[in-house]
C-alpha cells in the first residue's frame, strides 16, 4: 500500500490497478490527503504534509486534571489544591477553607475592629457593632474584663488595668516583697548566719531555722581534731583546720629520700652508685666490686 512505499519530494503515493505508484503533485492542498497527525501546507507551489504542533487547546483533559505544555508536547497533569491565596473576596468579606476549598465568608466584626469618635462608645447590636452616643458616668458604663472605667474629661472610658508590682508595696521589716499569681505579696524573710554579724566573743548558730549569736568558750585545749587536722584559733574560736605536711614531718627508711608529690611528701628510692669506700667489711674479709655493687668477700 501508499504506507510501504516513501515518495521523493515533489510526488506523492497513488493506488494504481491496487499497486503503490509515486506521481508528481500538481494542484493545491486539496488534492493532497495526508496521515493523521499530520496537515497539508504549501511548500511554495508545492503542497506538503507536515507534521501537526498541537497546543492544550486541541487536548481535553479528564475531571481533577489540567493541561500542561510539556515541551512542544501538552499533557495532562493534576491539578493542585487551590488555597485561600488563590481567591480574591470583595470587601467585607475573608478567605476560610471549606474542607479542601476556599471559600469568601462575611467578616464577622466586633467592637475591637471599630474606632468610635469622641464621645461616643461601640455597642453590639444584632451582631454588627454600632458607635453610640455616651451619656453619663463610670456608674453606667461597664468595662470589660481586665480594664477600668476613667472619666476623660465629661465621658467615661474604659482603659487597662496597671498590674500592681512590688513598686507598689511596701513591706513591714523583717519581710520582703515576692510576686504570687500576678500579686505582690508580703512574705517572711528568712535569714542565714551569713546575714548575722556576732559581736566579739560569739558565734552565730541556727536555732529553729533562725540565726542567734551564742557566745564562744573554750579554746584549742578544749577542743579534739580528727587525725589529719589540728587546732587553730579563728579570733576567739577554736577551729579544726587540716595538717599540711612537709618533709620535715616525714622520716624516710635508709636508701630513700623525701620528695614532695603536688602538695604530699612522699619516699622515694635513693638512686646513687655505691662503691667499696661507702662499705665497711668485717676483720678478715675485704671488699670487692661485684659489677656495681661493692661487696665483703
Amino acid at each position: 500500500t501508499c504506507q510501504d512505499l516513501t515518495c521523493p519530494p515533489g510526488s506523492t503515493c497513488r493506488m494504481e490497478k491496487s499497486t503503490p505508484r509515486c506521481v508528481p503533485i500538481t494542484g493545491t492542498c486539496q488534492d493532497l490527503t495526508c496521515p493523521p497527525g499530520s496537515t497539508c501546507q504549501m511548500d511554495g507551489a508545492t503542497p506538503r504534509c507536515v507534521p501537526v504542533k498541537l497546543t492544550c487547546q486541541d487536548l481535553t483533559c479528564p475531571p481533577g486534571s489540567t493541561c500542561q505544555m510539556d515541551g512542544a508536547t501538552p499533557r495532562c497533569v493534576p491539578k493542585v489544591a487551590p488555597t485561600c491565596q488563590d481567591l480574591t473576596c470583595p470587601p467585607g468579606s475573608t478567605c476560610h477553607m471549606d474542607g479542601a476549598t476556599p471559600r469568601c465568608v462575611p467578616v464577622k466584626l466586633t467592637c475591637q475592629e471599630l474606632t468610635c469618635p469622641p464621645g461616643s462608645t461601640c455597642r453590639m447590636e444584632k451582631m454588627t457593632p454600632r458607635c453610640v452616643p455616651i451619656t453619663g458616668t463610670c456608674q453606667d458604663l461597664t468595662c470589660p474584663p481586665g480594664s477600668t472605667c476613667h472619666m476623660d474629661g465629661a465621658t467615661p472610658r474604659c482603659v487597662p488595668k496597671v498590674a500592681p508590682t512590688c513598686q507598689d508595696l511596701t513591706c513591714p521589716p523583717g519581710t520582703t516583697c515576692r510576686m504570687e499569681k500576678m500579686a505582690p505579696r508580703c512574705v517572711p524573710v528568712k535569714l542565714t548566719c551569713q546575714d548575722l554579724t556576732c559581736p566579739p566573743g560569739s558565734t552565730c548558730r541556727m536555732e529553729k531555722m533562725t540565726p542567734r549569736c551564742v557566745p564562744i568558750t573554750g579554746t584549742c585545749q578544749d577542743l579534739t581534731c580528727p587525725p589529719g587536722s589540728t587546732c587553730h584559733m579563728d579570733r576567739t574560736t577554736p577551729r579544726c583546720v587540716p595538717v599540711k605536711l612537709t618533709c620535715q614531718d616525714l622520716t624516710c627508711p635508709p636508701g630513700s629520700t623525701c620528695q614532695m608529690d603536688g602538695a604530699t611528701p612522699r619516699c622515694v628510692p635513693i638512686k646513687v652508685s655505691l662503691t667499696c669506700q661507702d662499705l665497711t667489711c668485717p676483720p678478715g674479709s675485704t671488699c670487692h666490686m661485684d659489677g656495681a655493687t661493692p661487696r665483703c668477700v
